[in-house]
């Protein structure tokens, strides 16, 4: 579901909004007819925001609730804009966890966004915070700082939402805000239980997700499914996603039916950002390679401003529908779920846009398998490098709740192929088209880094993960010096991966992550590994 947020004139073109809303169909849309992409009405400083609904619509925005419309008010004296909702997670944008009651207070804290506690709140019309758990409201502190507290309502801070990301009060102009240790300032960096109080306002710590608790428990559903093992020394809720799919099973041959021709059964999946020359350095090696086209969907950030001789180099290869998008920063899991709506065959293969095919690039392989078993991905590897494929596993390590990725440890042999059945694979893989539909494709909230996460959902559905190691792609990246500073920016930007590695984090309520690179397989705590090499170890408190 797309929010529509620009506003028409005057009455008038009400006329436009009801012919763009009958635009909208069961069928996946990229474009809209101008200026029909984002639409809302302006009457009498009533601004009614309007979503795109579809039966089909399995992937939206993440800020936009899944079952709700909001009616918002602008205040033309001060440009505030006000909002009231019901049951709704308060969600830190920068780290991605909540804030909720304190375990043994009334004070507010930034703590884990556990569904299965009630952490919601409600803003009333007067502009009074209710926490529903309990039905207090959110008040200053009594002896005079700045810290938030719950209590009697009689007393409650009005509040605000400005700009749809802060909640601010209705008099002094301070916003709701993590604190750091020790001070009243607001922090991207708080802890776990660090106070929640009233500052000036900052423009990343004290920015805030509204997120409608359905849409919530939908979002997170591989997590909110989980429960916490009873035995072991493992008990944290996301350790109930370490147990192993099931083996891999053949398949009936009355219910296998085998791809006679790759181009009606797989379709080529990627996200770019501004490098189509490298998707169709892409397309041009499945040509060459493997003496056949296939139908290759790349998604691009936009603007669509590429001068007309990349046009004509994409309009060579027919069978490449090539989408720009309206932002310039739509994330690889947007972009791929929207090219994922787009396929249309019962198996795509993604790659990145910097592959390139060889020899080894066995697509037949990858089909058999999964035309005749019940597996729902195969991947391979790329050429030159280590194994990448392995174990995901939620444990205590270094004294603290963390997710590992065991890379080069699979759980089972599958000798037919020669091939192994694991947790993960990488970023070249083949997969049942459906398959990735039900499990809701790639978070789109994690805009880079989101490749664990993705495995760990695979995992939580109990979907079989096969990795070859005879089927390989080359990955032939630029140089930094062949980098744009937009691709530099998007991509490798310290601080833009550290918050996609708290999001990731705080998808699954740990306080770390980390690859091991060398570990032995034993009974312990980690669910039968341990790692006696980290590599790339992130740490939070």
């Amino acid at each position: 579901m797309v929010p529509f947020n620009n506003f028409l004139k005057n009455y008038g073109t009400l006329l436009l909004v009801i012919g763009c809303l009958v635009f909208v169909t069961d069928e996946p849309i990229t474009y809209l007819p101008p200026p029909c992409n984002t639409l809302t009405t302006d009457i009498s400083n009533v601004l009614i925001s309007v979503q795109k609904s579809s039966k089909n619509d399995g992937f939206r925005d993440n800020n936009v609730p899944a079952t709700t419309s909001s009616i918002l008010v602008k205040d033309t004296a001060n440009t505030r804009i006000l909002q009231y909702f019901e049951k709704h997670r308060l969600k830190l944008w920068y780290g991605g966890r909540c804030i909720a009651k304190a375990k043994s207070s009334d004070n507010l804290v930034v703590t884990h966004c556990d569904p299965d506690q009630i952490q919601t709140f409600s803003l009333e019309e007067s502009g009074r915070l209710v926490y529903d758990f309990n039905g207090l409201c959110v008040r200053s502190s009594t002896d005079g700082n700045k810290f938030l507290s719950l209590g009697d309502c009689g007393s409650a801070v009005k509040f605000v939402v400005f700009q749809e990301k802060f909640l601010m009060t209705d008099d002094s102009a301070d916003c709701l805000s993590p604190l750091s240790s020790g001070d009243s300032y607001p922090s991207i960096y708080a802890c776990l239980e660090a106070a929640v109080g009233l500052t000036q306002c900052d423009e990343e710590a004290s920015r805030i997700e509204f997120l409608d608790e359905t849409y919530f428990r939908e979002e997170r559903k591989a997590f909110v499914l989980s429960k916490t093992p009873t035995e072991g020394s493992c008990d944290f809720k996301a350790c109930g996603l370490n147990a192993p799919a099931p083996p891999v099973k053949m398949l009936s041959p009355m219910y296998s039916i085998r791809c006679t021709n790759m181009f009606d059964c797989v379709t080529v999946l990627t996200k770019t950002a501004r490098r189509p020359y490298l998707v169709l350095r892409l397309a041009k090696s499945i040509k060459e390679v493997k003496g056949y086209d296939l139908r290759i969907i790349a998604y691009d950030d936009g603007p669509d401003d590429y001068p007309p001789e990349v046009w004509d180099a994409i309009r060579q290869y027919p069978h490449l529908e090539y989408i720009i998008g309206d932002d310039d920063d739509m994330g690889i899991s947007t972009g791929r779920n929207l090219g994922l709506q787009r396929v249309k065959t019962k198996y795509f293969l993604l790659v990145d846009d910097d592959h390139v095919f060889n020899s080894k690039s066995n697509l037949e392989k990858m089909a058999e398998i999964l035309d005749t078993t019940d597996a729902t991905l195969v991947g391979g590897k790329f050429e030159g490098f280590m194994k990448f494929a392995g174990s995901l596993r939620f444990g205590h390590f270094h004294g603290r709740q963390e997710f590992a990725v065991f890379s080069g440890h699979c759980d089972r042999e599958l000798e037919k192929w020669g091939c192994e059945q694991c947790d993960s694979t990488s970023n070249i893989f083949m997969a049942k088209t459906q398959h990735i539909i039900e499990i809701g494709g790639w978070s789109e909230e994690l805009k880079i880094a989101e490749h664990a996460d993705f495995f760990v959902k695979l995992k939580a559905h109990q979907r079989k993960v096969v990795y070859c190691d005879d089927i390989e792609v080359i990955n032939q990246q630029e140089t930094p010096e062949e980098r744009s500073m937009s691709y530099q920016k998007l991509r490798y930007d310290k601080r833009r991966k550290n918050r996609m590695f708290r999001l990731m984090n705080s998808r699954y309520n740990v306080n770390g992550l980390f690859w091991c690179s060398n570990f032995t397989i034993q009974p312990d705590i980690s669910g039968g590994l341990k790692c006696l090499q980290t590599k790339h170890k992130i740490g939070y408190c």
